[in-house]
């Protein structure tokens, strides 16, 4: 499958190419499989061992929102090459009526302008589509491409509004629970404005810390941080308890990489030590995270799946009432295009369940430009279809959200080995729009029980560079006030 580039590429567009892959139709979830790249006079090539139609998922510029992941409609396998940026176009206007349609047959009300702009941007894709040049066609689907995505957010922010206000008249004050991840307690003012935000504690774990010598634990700042949650009245939610993260796990335990079964031991033995000290104050666990997509210690798939199973049947054993959570990574499957990862983001707690475990919810990670661990980002009409298909598993969902607020080192994340990349400069204002509106459509979402921010300080080792609600200095981001407007506004208790 081959695309014609534009005559000229700008910097930005040029560097999402190399990431570029196709996702095979047949596929509800739109993962990508495996796709070689390659790049050559103009042409834009992608390669792959299924002679069948897909989805063409590239990352590209779209004012003014930055480099986001489009698809494309379904294409056929073909001689000719595409243009590019027509089939751009093609898919969001398609994308965006297709959405408009299925949202109006449940109610949703839009307005003149929106309807008036759907069928305007129609006329204008048949326009670039039968330009008489392809300089033309490019500048006019380019124009288009622009104006689907304002529609797709026009829509999905007014999807959002709604259903928040039909949930309202219907359940009164939503009992979603809104938190951020942190390891210690917040200290005095921070205290309190974490109680002002929050409805809910989510205290993290970093087995590395606990456990760094075998069998000698120190558990002094997840106590700390548990009582904290317990003295302010809020639920708590523990974990991951297993992060396959680098830097996650004690190097004496990752030592043991290459001798599966002893790896399972000494992970299954720390869940169950940290099961046993704290079930009787914390009822929801988040087991494991990163095992459908980490590539540390040279696992396979059938390794970490196998791992996953393991650590959820140990934790069902210890205490078969606690609420038990998986935790995915790059939910929408990035991870897959290079070939060494064959289980998608949907068929990993797919699997699982089918294997007789019990999950009591899934956990979606979206952590938008970052590298390794976050994915490629995505406008707020994927993330509604995501949240839609992950519903196909009949579990509740959790969305853990987090997104840097700005350039340069971060000491606290290097351990981990997370780097930001970005087509715009991160900025504390452009991570307060994102995460509000994220965080909104988030909650909205019926079958979405929690959203989590991760993490709340920039002090503490942390995943994101730069994505806490305070930072280094425990001074707030705006993000921080949005949170907690969204949670007066929509939340239970009241504050």
């Amino acid at each position: 499958m081959s695309f014609l580039l534009p005559g000229s590429l700008s910097a930005a567009a040029a560097a999402g190419l190399g990431e570029a892959c196709v996702a095979g139709a047949g596929f509800h979830d739109r993962t990508p499989g495996p796709t070689v790249v390659s790049i050559a006079d103009g042409v834009l090539t992608l390669s792959r061992d299924e002679d069948e139609s897909g989805y063409l998922i590239v990352p590209w510029p779209v004012a003014p929102f930055g480099s986001l992941a489009i698809i494309s409609s379904t294409l056929r396998e073909r001689a000719e090459p595409y243009r590019l940026l027509v089939e751009l176009a093609r898919g969001k206007v398609n994308q965006v009526r297709t959405q408009a349609a299925e949202w109006h047959d449940i109610g949703l009300h839009t307005t003149p302008e929106f309807d008036r702009g759907v069928v305007e941007v129609g006329r204008q894709f048949g326009r670039a589509l039968l330009a008489p040049t392809p300089e033309e066609s490019d500048s006019l689907s380019t124009h288009v491409l622009e104006h689907a995505h304002s529609l797709a957010d026009r829509l999905t922010r007014d999807y959002t509004r709604q259903m928040l206000a039909t949930r309202e008249k219907a359940e009164g004050r939503l009992d979603t629970r809104l938190a951020a991840r942190h390891l210690c307690a917040p200290q005095r003012a921070a205290a309190a404005e974490y109680g002002r935000a929050f409805n809910a504690a989510a205290v993290g774990l970093r087995w590395r810390d606990i456990e760094a010598a075998e069998a000698q634990y120190d558990w002094t700042e997840t106590d700390s941080a548990i009582a904290s949650a317990q003295a302010m009245g809020l639920p708590v939610t523990l974990g991951p308890v297993i992060d396959l993260a680098p830097g996650m796990m004690p190097p004496w335990a990752a030592g043991w990489a290459a001798d599966l079964p002893t790896l399972a031991a000494c992970m299954c033995d720390f869940l169950e030590t940290a099961l046993n000290r704290y079930k009787g104050d914390v009822r929801r666990w988040v087991v494991c995270a990163g095992f459908n997509q980490g590539e540390g210690l040279g696992l396979s798939d059938d390794d970490r799946l196998r791992l996953a199973y393991r650590l959820f049947e140990a934790a069902a054993q210890v205490d078969s009432g606690l609420e038990l959570v998986l935790s995915v990574a790059q939910p929408w499957g990035e991870y897959r295009a290079g070939g060494a990862q064959t289980i998608s983001p949907l068929a990993f707690p797919d699997d699982l369940l089918r294997a007789g475990v019990r999950l009591s919810g899934v956990e979606l990670e979206i952590r938008p430009g970052v590298r390794p661990r976050g994915g490629q980002p995505r406008d707020l009409l994927d993330t509604a279809r995501l949240l839609d298909v992950f519903g196909m598993l009949g579990l509740p969902l959790e969305v853990v959200l987090s997104a840097p607020a700005c350039e340069g080192t971060d000491r606290r994340a290097a351990d981990q080995h997370q780097t930001a990349w970005a087509s715009t400069v991160p900025t504390p204002e452009g991570q307060a729009e994102w995460g509000a509106s994220f965080a909104a459509l988030s909650l909205c979402w019926p079958q979405v029980r929690s959203v989590t921010w991760d993490h709340w300080i920039d002090a503490e080792p942390h995943l994101v560079p730069h994505g806490g609600l305070l930072d280094a200095t425990g001074r707030p981001r705006p993000l921080l006030a949005r949170l907690r407007a969204l949670r007066n506004a929509h939340l239970a208790p009241e504050v």
